[in-house]
């Protein structure tokens, strides 16, 4: 039953505390089909969750391993709350629809529905509103602190990741900045933030096949890598 978050003021969203509510509530309810986990800790000192679903879930058997995350940039909301219903979808359709059960039964799949729960919660509060920049609940970055004047906070952790960070010679002006106040600073180094460094030890554990980062700017998708030039074929 496909459901939205009930929190005050809720926009149509699930907060993160409703996101971590749902993921164990379906680990009840499927015990042998999806199994919760930590992948880290975030600036804040939050925890990172994510799911593994598989047919035999406590087991790591000799299937393909497929990775699904979300809410790197804070303001996307849909893309999280679109990970909890595809985990519900799969979950309650796998003894009526045999490609659920298809799939379900043949891969080991891994979703980390909101890697940036700092920055969620923060629009979430509605703190973000104040914000001389960018107010509203459309705060992007992480909130950790970068040091300098006060508003120098966050990182954009889809920047952050360790191919090409901080090259940006040649290239538009949102492949990224080295200005800490903009909102696609890349941060000081590559994998700077725990948000990033959790998701490169959850690939580095594993051995993903294919792997979707679910944002929502637009009816598209990305094909890696993000610029051909710096990696002819």
């Amino acid at each position: 039953s496909l459901r939205l978050g009930a929190g005050v003021g809720n926009p149509g969203y699930f907060t993160y505390a409703e996101m971590i509510a749902e993921m164990q509530s379906l680990e009840s309810a499927y015990p042998s089909l999806l199994n919760v986990f930590s992948i880290g800790i975030s600036a804040n000192g939050n925890t990172i969750y994510a799911v593994k679903i598989s047919d035999n879930v406590a087991a790591n058997e000799n299937e393909p391993e497929l990775l699904f995350t979300a809410l790197q940039h804070a303001r996307e909301a849909i893309s999280g709350t679109g990970m909890i219903f595809f985990m519900q979808y799969l979950l309650e359709n796998y003894t009526t629809d045999t490609r659920v059960q298809s799939l379900v039964n043949n891969r080991e799949l891994y979703i980390v529905p909101c890697v940036n729960p700092d920055g969620y919660m923060y629009n979430y509060s509605g703190a973000s509103a104040s914000y001389p920049v960018t107010g509203g609940g459309l705060w992007r970055k992480n909130r950790r602190p970068t040091g300098g004047a006060p508003f120098n906070i966050g990182v954009d952790l889809n920047r952050n990741y360790g191919i090409d960070w901080g090259n940006c010679a040649g290239a538009s002006a949102s492949c990224g900045s080295n200005v800490k106040t903009d909102d696609t600073y890349f941060g000081p180094s590559a994998f700077s933030e725990p948000e990033s460094q959790a998701i490169r030890n959850l690939v580095l554990s594993k051995n993903f096949v294919a792997a979707i980062d679910q944002h929502c700017y637009g009816s598209y998708y990305s094909l890696p890598y993000g610029r051909p030039t710096l990696h002819p074929a």
